[in-house]
């Protein structure tokens, strides 16, 4: 089973290929800018022309407007062509997985703060552990759901956590003292990857249209043209 994850949340993007459970390939590049040009043709490299997968699995935010916008459309743009089931995975818990490692203890508390729009984060708190099935070796539970909040609020979420990340942790500790002494993920641990995806990904058991259409990013906020022009973009 050939099975492709796309993270594109952040302005490091990258897509990954699992063969029978494990990851095979992983392409990490740095996408400001160039995401539209660059996405599908690194996942015909990575994957081959003829895209023989099984499934797909895309990270669906919150995260850059844009970037979801792309990874998302283009994910499932392709389990049309391929009549292929897709999964989309919560962003922040493909924070939480990846920083995973950086915390101690059978159950590590993972606080995730990611940028929003000024004076705002998204913010929210993960339990990793050990999964219950072979299938779902890891699992992400959520102990406070991703929120969008002031930053003045972020510390009473993340407050009991083992370790911080996220793209948003610097802005929002420079306005909140009290996130200073919290440890954070180290990188490469810090940033959202595309084999985490795939390792939190749990497929339909076959394509369906309507499941593939009802698959939208999870913003949480308007986008800048909904904000200033009044356009409503789905």
């Amino acid at each position: 089973m050939r099975y492709l994850g796309i993270e594109t949340s952040e302005d490091t993007s990258s897509v990954a290929l699992a063969i029978d459970g494990e990851v095979v390939a992983e392409d990490i590049f740095n996408s400001r800018q160039v995401l539209c040009d660059e996405l599908v043709p690194r996942i015909l490299v990575l994957c081959g022309d003829t895209l023989a997968l099984d499934g797909i699995a895309v990270s669906s935010g919150p995260g850059s407007f844009t970037g979801l916008r792309i990874g998302v459309a283009t994910a499932k743009a392709l389990c049309h062509v391929l009549r292929v089931p897709l999964q989309p995975v919560p962003t922040q818990h493909v924070y939480a997985l990846c920083a995973a490692p950086c915390a101690a203890g059978p159950e590590r508390l993972i606080g995730v703060i990611q940028r929003a729009r000024v004076g705002h984060c998204y913010a929210g708190l993960y339990s990793v552990g050990d999964g219950v099935t072979d299938c779902a070796p890891l699992r992400v539970r959520d102990c406070a759901p991703v929120r969008l909040v002031a930053y003045a609020e972020a510390f009473d979420i993340v407050a009991g956590a083992c370790v911080l990340t996220g793209n948003g942790l610097e802005a929002v500790a420079e306005a909140d003292e009290r996130l200073t002494g919290l440890p954070r993920a180290r990188p490469p641990a810090d940033t959202p990857r595309a084999s985490a995806v795939l390792a939190l990904a749990r497929y339909p058991e076959a394509f369906d249209f309507d499941r593939l259409a009802a698959v939208k990013p999870t913003y949480l906020q308007p986008s800048q043209a909904e904000r200033t022009h009044g356009v409503e973009v789905e």
